[in-house]
Order: structure tokens, then C-alpha cells, then sequence
């Protein structure tokens, strides 16, 4: 399926090869890293954040009341740790006075308030879940931290290149800190004021740096639809293979469609059922002006990228749409 890449009436096409913002759809290639980690025997499940960034360094002790010492690496990959979403009101309002500059996680991390709930450290399995795009830059600072390298070559290392994966990039970062060094063609972000469509652009800057550097590693990588339908198959696979999928390990979530039954999240990686029994497993994004859905449906053995430039559109209905034509096609 496809459309255009600009406002209603343009003739510009979208193609295969167009670049999209895939928001955190992110968190499946730093989850990917966290177990490859894990693989080496560098880093386990139940690792605490008071061995991992209090003991090293990363985090000071002034953090303490707001990102518990006894939160674990599988607490922060299923969304279970009560740690603030720095994705509040002040960000964004910060955000439009200071467009154009580079965020370091640290800048990112003063915007984590008050936890939603005390972390429950003697009967962990008990803490609710609570998505929170904070746990995954904790996740991108452990991994930097543990390999002594950027988390782009990390990710480069792990998972790009093997998958010789040409057209996903990572924004905000060393080489490609603003959308438009990212090699084109690039489709162009929109949101809806009022009734009118303005470029995300006119709202953040074309090249959205200071977006891009603050979400880092909850949200910041591009790609292209043949390539993020790829990943969502190779992820699912791994996943079930390293025996991930584990139901003890989801956590219901919400979904504002009647058409699916369930959304769970587990380790970085989202669960649905369709009304139709279908099931799917991936994630989904949003950031400025773009929208992602990234799923793998095992019993068709498909695949399905959707990427959309604009973060309000009704995706789970054109998920919907699309799930119904498999069905009756294959």
C-alpha cells in the first residue's frame, strides 16, 4: 500500500526505499543489543541498576529517589520499574525553545520526576507495568557503558550489518545528528493544526536535532518499510528462539481499537490479537509527524510495516484493513 510523501494534491509518491521516523520501534533493535549482551555473558536479566549505573558511575546518588537502585534489566525492558516518562509537559515546551541543539542523555534524564509508584524490591514481580520511554535510555547508557562504544555502533555491530540492513539509521547522533543528513529520499513529517496539515518541520526545525538527540535510544532510528518488515521477523525469531516469548513475562497494555482483543507488552516486544484470532507480534512508535507499526504474523508467515507521516492517524485501522485482506488472501 502507499501514498504520498506531502500534503494532500502533491504528486510526490511514496517509495520502497523512503526513509520514515520509526519512533520506538527503536526499543526492539536496543532490546536485540541488551540480549546479545546477555549472549556474552556481560550482562544478565537480573541485574540491578545499583551494580550497573550507581557502582560505576553512571548515575550519581541524587537519582536515587527518582530511579530506584534495585530496578533490573528485565524490569526496565517490559516497562515494569514505576520510573517517570521524561516525555512530559516540560519537555515539550522546552523542546520548541531549544530546537537546534544536541541533548545528551543526561539533559534527557533531568526531566524524570517523581516515580508513578515505589518500586516493590522484595516481591519485584509484583510492580505494575508502566510504559515509560525513560527505561530504555537507562537501557542505551548500560550498553554504552558495558561495550565502551556509541550505541549506534552497537546496534551497527549486533544487528545492521550483519542483516546487511542499508537503509536504517539512527538520528540525533554521530554521523546523522539531523534528519536531512539522512541519505534520501526522506518522507516528510506532518501533523494536523486545527484542520490545516503543517510540515513537523514549520513546528521543530527540518532537521529536529534536539528531538532526536533527547529521545536517543526510546525512539530516534529511521528506516524504510521493506527493511522494518524484514526486522520484525528476524526479532520474532530470535525472541522465540532465546525463549523470550514467555507469557509470565506480559504485561496487559491499553488499545483504543475494537478491533483487537489483547495488547501485551513483553521484553521489547508488543503482543496483539485481531478480532479474527490473528496473532502479532512487534511493536508500534509515534515521534513528531510519523507513525510505525511493526509486526510479524507467525501462522501467514507475513510481515507488515506500516509507516505513516503523520503520528495522529487512525494506524489501528489501517491495521485492521490490512489484516482483514490477508486473511481472505492467504
Amino acid at each position: 500500500m502507499s501514498a504520498v510523501a506531502n500534503v494532500s494534491g502533491d504528486t510526490d509518491a511514496v517509495t520502497s526505499d523512503m526513509h520514515f521516523s520509526v519512533g520506538s520501534c527503536t526499543k526492539t533493535y536496543i532490546t536485540e543489543c541488551v540480549f546479545k549482551l546477555i549472549e556474552q555473558n556481560r550482562l544478565t536479566l537480573d541485574d540491578t541498576l545499583q551494580v550497573l549505573m550507581y557502582d560505576t558511575g553512571i548515575l550519581n546518588e541524587e537519582y536515587k529517589s527518582k530511579i530506584d537502585p534495585h530496578i533490573r534489566i528485565k524490569d526496565l525492558l517490559n516497562h515494569r520499574t514505576g520510573i517517570d516518562d521524561f516525555l512530559g509537559d516540560y519537555y515539550y515546551i522546552d523542546i520548541c525553545f531549544d530546537l537546534n541543539s544536541v541533548w545528551d542523555p543526561y539533559k534527557t534524564l533531568s526531566y524524570v520526576t517523581e516515580p508513578y509508584y515505589i518500586y516493590n524490591y522484595i516481591d519485584p514481580e509484583k510492580n505494575q507495568f508502566s510504559y515509560s520511554n525513560t527505561d530504555f535510555i537507562l537501557l542505551g547508557l548500560i550498553i554504552e557503558n558495558i561495550t565502551g562504544k556509541k550505541i549506534l555502533s552497537v546496534i551497527n555491530k549486533y544487528i545492521l550489518n550483519p542483516l546487511n540492513m542499508k537503509d536504517t539509521y539512527m538520528a540525533g547522533v554521530d554521523p546523522y545528528w539531523g534528519l536531512t543528513s539522512i541519505p534520501g529520499p526522506n518522507a516528510i513529517g506532518f501533523e494536523k493544526v486545527i484542520d490545516t496539515w503543517i510540515a513537523s518541520s514549520e513546528l521543530i526545525t527540518e532537521d529536529a536535532i534536539a528531538v532526536y538527540s533527547s529521545t536517543w535510544t526510546s525512539g530516534n532510528m529511521i528506516s524504510t518499510a521493506p527493511e522494518l518488515a524484514r526486522w520484525a521477523k528476524v526479532y520474532y525469531q530470535y525472541q522465540l528462539r532465546n525463549g523470550y516469548i514467555d507469557g509470565n513475562v506480559f504485561n496487559e497494555g491499553d488499545i483504543s481499537s475494537s478491533h483487537f482483543k489483547e495488547r501485551k507488552f513483553g521484553y521489547g516486544i508488543e503482543y496483539l490479537k485481531h478480532e479474527s484470532n490473528s496473532e502479532l507480534w512487534g511493536h508500534t512508535g509515534t515521534i513528531i509527524g510519523f507513525n510505525s507499526l511493526m509486526f510479524y504474523m507467525p501462522s501467514k508467515d507475513i510481515s507488515i510495516a506500516i509507516l505513516i507521516n503523520d503520528h495522529r492517524i487512525l494506524r489501528w485501522d489501517i491495521l485492521d484493513a490490512i489484516l482483514d485482506y490477508i486473511n481472505l488472501t492467504f
